[in-house]
């Protein structure tokens, strides 16, 4: 097989509980010395109050829901790995851009959709 017919499989499974890694691939850890987790950064995404947020209260319960999935057991430090929809992953995206830094929005779509390759040059 050659190298331009191999693929990458997208995970099936997401591991909310990797660490979110700097340009070095270090794990970026607050200010008060906790590594800073995938789950985490998707988390506050979905429950960040964005300045003129149009969502209606449908589309908060969705986000909250969707929090409370990543987040996992509340007696677990630890996030879990899950298995998300297409739509899942396109509203914590979304959110995602909204809030974040350049690098924590790219190690969120590189967990969420495999890769942070942009076909458009």
């Amino acid at each position: 097989m050659s190298e331009q017919e191999k693929t990458i499989p997208m995970p099936e499974m997401i591991d909310f509980d990797a660490p979110i890694l700097d340009m070095n691939d270090v794990p970026v850890v607050s200010e008060e010395g906790a590594t800073m987790r995938i789950g985490e950064a998707c988390v506050n995404s979905l429950m960040a109050a964005i300045p003129d947020d149009k969502s209606d209260g449908v589309q908060k319960l969705k986000r909250y829901n969707l929090a409370r999935k990543i987040k996992g057991s509340s007696d677990d430090e630890d996030y879990p790995t899950v298995h998300l929809s297409s739509k899942q992953k396109t509203l914590i995206l979304g959110q995602a851009e909204q809030i974040w830094s350049v690098l924590i929005y790219s190690r969120i779509h590189e967990a969420l959709e495999g890769s942070v390759d942009d076909e458009e040059d």
